[in-house]
């Protein structure tokens, strides 16, 4: 395994607390043959850096703070996007000749990646010294740019689920919502919980049947399957989701079904005790959301890519061809925020990602994987290859026509093209990142052949 692809394993590795940083950093040290790698943020202390996690290959450190000014990192947060990215090659000691941790350390060398959030301002940033000079290339740069998009997105997750914990507490300290349901499924008792969650009095729920409450569909789906168990004989604690007519929209409640015996052990109903976790759900959607999605188009990412294109494979025909990874890179795309701005750039961006879902409504993914390159991972069913390849001809050029065509700011048009490689999975390809490194392959071939074909300036 290469130290690429040992990094790579590293990340894909499931993780939902502060682990995962860790793992990123040992990834990164991996692919920069670094000693040293850290996750550090602004403090709450003004002027000073906290180093969230800190990786050294042949010891543990534990986090701590520094002063900003007069470190390697003061730089870092001076730049904006695109340029984000920092290299101090050999002559670390001597720029900063008074910064003890270098000295301690023994660094000579320096690279950090400036880490943003969805409004372009600096969350944090990562970095790797090592003891040797350090030289940069574009394999470990891009990775640079990229683990320093998914140490923001797990960031973001981590601080959602901090404040999940408050809500929890919140939510603990609220009326408790307790109801009693007789056998034939209607309300005898109800708590304040209830109608504060219902927006209603208790006499306008007690001895209603609760598909009167809920409406059929929630209690057909929902709510008699648990009510059922119960009556049953089985205590059921899980979450599930209301929709009662009365609410705009849906409510998800943490309940646990108790079954109650009369004098006589005979079952003559069920005890709900249910908290609202509503907004817990809403957090947790938000924070997943968040983890799969590119931020600024809102397509899926390029983890959301790598899954799904691994969940595909097992189920293609083990005879023919039928899906083929489309690689689209936007041609000059460099012009755009050059002549106007990256704000520009990126609603630029937005219209091709709309242009894209429109075209390839049907597709199995359209995806961004990063900068002005989109994935689509297109499913053709015709078992004729003729019929096949002249489909995918037709979207090709489809797709290319749309983004000639129909790309605009303030009223003037952006001539827009791309080049567009692809490749056909066979039954024996079961290598995501290959089929994908093929389809880009082919991509920069179109676009070579296209730069030989330019008329000299």
């Amino acid at each position: 395994m290469t130290d690429l692809e040992e990094a790579l394993a590293l990340l894909a590795a499931p993780c939902i607390d502060e682990r995962f940083f860790q793992r990123a950093l040992k990834a990164l040290a991996l692919v920069t043959q670094c000693r040293w790698a850290a996750f550090a943020r602004p403090a709450k202390h003004e002027g000073k850096i906290e180093v969230v996690a800190f990786c050294d290959v042949k010891q543990t450190i534990p986090g701590f703070e520094f002063d900003l000014k007069g470190s390697p990192c003061e730089a870092i947060y001076q730049m904006r996007y695109p340029n984000t990215h920092l290299l101090y090659a050999s002559d670390l000691q001597q720029r900063f000749p008074d910064f003890k941790l270098i000295k301690d350390l023994g660094a000579v060398s320096y690279q950090g990646e400036l880490i943003l959030d969805d409004e372009g301002g600096p969350i944090g940033h990562i970095l790797v010294m090592d003891p040797l000079p350090q030289r940069e290339n574009t394999k470990s740069r891009e990775f640079f740019r990229l683990l320093a998009q998914r140490i923001g997105v797990e960031y973001k997750r981590l601080l959602l689920s901090r404040e999940l914990s408050v809500h929890k507490q919140m939510i603990a300290s609220t009326h408790h919502m307790m109801s009693f349901v007789d056998l034939d499924y209607r309300y005898h008792v109800v708590s304040k919980g209830y109608e504060h969650l219902l927006n209603c009095n208790a006499s306008e729920i007690v001895g209603k049947h609760a598909c009167e409450i809920h409406g059929k569909a929630v209690f057909d789906n929902y709510l008699k399957p648990l009510l059922d168990k119960s009556f049953a004989g089985e205590s059921v604690n899980t979450q599930t989701r209301i929709h009662p007519p009365s609410l705009d929209e849906p409510q998800f409640l943490n309940v646990h079904h108790n079954p109650h015996q009369d004098e006589n052990g005979r079952i003559n109903g069920v005890i709900v005790s249910a908290h609202n976790i509503t907004e817990l759900h809403k957090a947790k959607e938000k924070s997943e959301y968040l983890a799969f999605h590119d931020s600024l188009t809102q397509l899926p990412n390029r983890l959301a890519l790598f899954n799904h294109f691994a969940d595909l494979l097992p189920n293609l025909s083990d005879t023919h061809a039928e899906l083929a990874v489309l690689y689209l890179d936007l041609d000059d795309f460099k012009q755009i925020n050059d002549n106007y701005n990256h704000l520009v750039g990126d609603q630029v961006l937005q219209r091709v990602a709309q242009i894209l879902r429109e075209a390839c409504a049907e597709a199995e993914m359209v995806a961004r994987i990063g900068g002005d390159e989109f994935i689509i991972l297109h499913r053709f069913d015709a078992q004729d290859e003729d019929d096949k390849r002249q489909a995918l001809t037709r979207l090709c050029l489809s797709l290319d026509q749309m983004l000639d065509e129909d790309i605009r700011h303030e009223g003037k048009h952006l001539r827009l093209a791309a080049s567009i490689g692809y490749h056909w999975v066979e039954p024996a390809q079961k290598d995501v990142s290959a089929l994908i490194c093929l389809a880009d392959k082919a991509m920069y071939r179109i676009k070579r052949r296209k730069q030989l074909n330019q008329p000299a300036q």
